[in-house]
């Protein structure tokens, strides 16, 4: 399975103009599914953001995981398959820093989906540092986080070694791919700047230096998602005793 993480050079508070940039970099057909960044559709309507979620999954002939938006007081987000129709709804249940002191409130964690056989999570940005979040789910082929990494930090280096440590951790603790697709660096929400986090942590890289690969020098960037080699990984580990 290819997975494409967009990492756009610019956020802005129109949901709109947001969409309207990622249809212009996204290549049709390119993968299996596309992950945006968190934030994606700012704060439009409910309907307005389903729509533009289903249609560029229409548009691009792929599985669209898209993002989030603020519906109400919730960071919310949807999935949809190349054909269209929804395939998860998911929330952010653990709203962090200037969304707290913003009034927004804990959503509920999402399902998650299957997608050709294959079992797939999304969690919200700070989510991501829970690993209770990912507790009972075994299983799981891949986690996919659409962040919006701000930083206290004066650049994006430590928030991008933080991130870059954590996907490793829970990609090996759980067995699974983790994907995250973050806003550049060079982004700021409400003040703070974004760390560009965007990346793909592999349990079981080929190489030392594949445990994890980004962030990417351009906005849209692939990664093959090997599940053969996942489901090897997993008897192995079974196989020496970790997995009881």
């Amino acid at each position: 399975m290819k997975i494409l993480l967009v990492q756009p050079p610019h956020w802005s508070p129109d949901g709109h103009a947001n969409f309207d940039a990622i249809e212009r970099i996204v290549p049709t057909g390119a993968g299996e599914v596309l992950l945006l960044p968190e934030l994606a559709g700012s704060s439009m309507s409910r309907p307005d953001y389903l729509s533009r979620v289903r249609s560029l999954a229409e548009g691009t002939g792929m599985a669209v995981v898209g993002g989030s938006h603020y519906d109400g007081a919730v960071n919310r987000g949807a999935v949809f398959d190349a054909g269209g129709s929804l395939l998860s709804e998911y929330d952010k249940v653990h709203p962090y820093g200037v969304e707290l002191s913003s009034g927004i409130v804990p959503g509920r964690p999402g399902p998650g989906f299957e997608l050709h056989g294959r079992r797939l999570l999304v969690l919200l940005c700070a989510d991501l540092w829970y690993s209770a979040s990912l507790a009972g789910r075994d299983g799981l082929d891949a986690v996919l986080v659409p962040a919006f990494s701000v930083t206290r930090w004066d650049g994006p280096a430590p928030a991008r070694e933080l991130w870059q440590h954590m996907s490793v951790a829970r990609a090996y603790e759980f067995m699974t791919y983790v994907a995250v697709s973050d806003w550049h660096h060079e982004t700021t929400y409400q003040g703070r700047p974004c760390a560009g986090v965007t990346g793909l942590a592999n349990p079981c890289p080929r190489t030392r230096s594949g445990f994890f690969t980004g962030p990417p020098e351009l906005p849209v960037s692939a990664h093959d998602l090997d599940f053969a080699r996942l489901d090897a990984f997993r008897r192995d580990r079974a196989d020496r005793g970790f997995v009881r």
